[in-house]
Parts: C-alpha cells; structure tokens; sequence
C-alpha cells in the first residue's frame, strides 16, 4: 500500500530463476546481445531469427507479460516512421536497410523489457556498479528513477493548472504555453537536483549509491547467471560472427 500511495504502480510478485540471477550479469548479457544484434551484416536474416528465439525464450522463463513488451514498442513508432522513408528513396536497398534496421530496433527494445521486467531499477544500478561504471553515471541513473514519479507528478499538476485557465494546447497558437510550462518544469528540476545534491553532501555522500533494500542474492544466483550468459548472449553472438564470416 506504501507504493501505491506514492504513486508507484502495484505489481504482483514474480520469483522466477531469472529474477534471482545476479543484475550485473544480466547488464552484461544484454550488452552482449545488443552489440550481437547491432553487428548482424545487411542481407543476413537468420541471425534474427535465432535473436528473436532467445528473446521470446528469455520472457516466457521470467514470465513476462507478452502486453507489457508490447507497450514497450511503443516508443518505436517516430523511429519506424523515419525508418518507412527509406524504401521511397533507395529503392530496394532501402527496404533491406530499412527491415535490418527496424529488425534490430525490435529486438533490443524487447531484450531491453525483458531485463527492466526481471530487474528492479535499483539492482540495474548496482549491477552497474559492479561493472565498474564511473560513479557519476550511476549516481545521475539512480537519481533519475528514483524522483521520475515526482516529475511526473509535477508535469500532471502544471498541465492541469494550464487547462484550469482555459490553455487545452490543441492548436498552433497555443504553443507558447506549452514552451513555457516545459520551462518551468525544467527549472523546478534543476532547482530540486541542486537542492538534493547539497543535501546529499551535507550527509557525507561520497559517490556511490547505497545500496538501500537489495537483499542478498539467492544461493543459486550464480550458476542461474551463467546459464543466463549462455542462453542469451553466446548464441546470439555466435550467430553474428558465423554470419560475417560467411559473408567476408
């Protein structure tokens, strides 16, 4: 109840081997699998298909809900847009371009929910950490999830107070308004960050998050993150190289 009443969604708990493999070989693993995907050759589509095997793979052992990858994809659609142009200009070559592009889009951003669907925010974090992540990187990351509801918050508020004065901001003309609460909102950022920052000193921050209700790793975490290392990232990067081989 304490979540929801700050505004964080409630979600049902989900133990699976997947959940209690270690987070900084799960990071690892999907650096390996994007890297895998991004160096797959143009006119080579079987690579895909083994990515897309273990990425479905991947969800169906963690157990996540086929909807909520879906809404990831979301975030997709500008991209593809521009994407679509391609074909109109290169003629075929355009469209390969533009399916290989598309292709590995697709399946990072997939690959990608299935690590934020198995590994709380805080544990990315950390999992970071222990990849040797300058500080600074994980510092800002920490601090962006943990106060994104309170932006969220913020913008919900200052939308309502602009339609409470009558600004809908669904023509041109009204532009102006919406520039104007996006700097407001900007600043009240920056204002709170300085604000947290000096407080965060003030208490003897030295760097480094702390790693504040991260229980300790299940006693099967390191074998499941090596099962995991092998199921998701050797084969993808195997199909890569077989494939830039073939074609060298």
């Amino acid at each position: 109840m304490s979540g929801a009443a700050h505004g964080e969604p409630v979600v049902a708990e989900v133990r699976t081997a997947l959940h209690d493999a270690a987070p900084e070989v799960k990071v690892m693993a999907l650096i390996v699998f994007a890297l895998s995907v991004a160096f797959v050759p143009r006119g080579a589509w079987w690579p895909f298909a083994v990515d897309a095997a273990i990425v479905a793979g991947l969800a169906a052992w963690g157990r996540v809900p086929v909807r909520g990858l879906a809404l990831r994809l979301v975030v997709e659609i500008p991209f593809i847009a521009f994407v679509v142009l391609l074909p109109l200009v290169a003629g075929r070559d355009g469209l390969e371009l533009a399916g290989a592009i598309v292709s590995k889009a697709t399946l990072v951003v997939l690959a990608t929910g299935v690590l934020s669907a198995t590994t709380p925010a805080p544990e990315i974090i950390m999992g970071l950490e222990r990849l040797r992540v300058p500080p600074a990187f994980t510092a800002i990351g920490a601090l962006a999830v943990r106060y994104l509801v309170l932006v969220l918050d913020e913008l919900r508020r200052v939308n309502m107070a602009r339609i409470a004065r009558a600004d809908d901001a669904r023509w041109l003309w009204q532009a102006r308004a919406v520039a104007q609460s996006t700097g407001t909102l900007a600043v009240r950022c920056i204002d709170r960050g300085e604000r947290v920052h000096a407080a965060m000193l003030a208490r003897g921050w030295d760097g480094r998050m702390p790693a504040v209700g991260l229980g300790a790793p299940a006693p099967g975490g390191r074998r499941m993150a090596i099962i995991l290392a092998a199921a998701a990232a050797l084969p993808a990067l195997a199909a890569t190289i077989a494939t830039r081989g073939g074609l060298a």
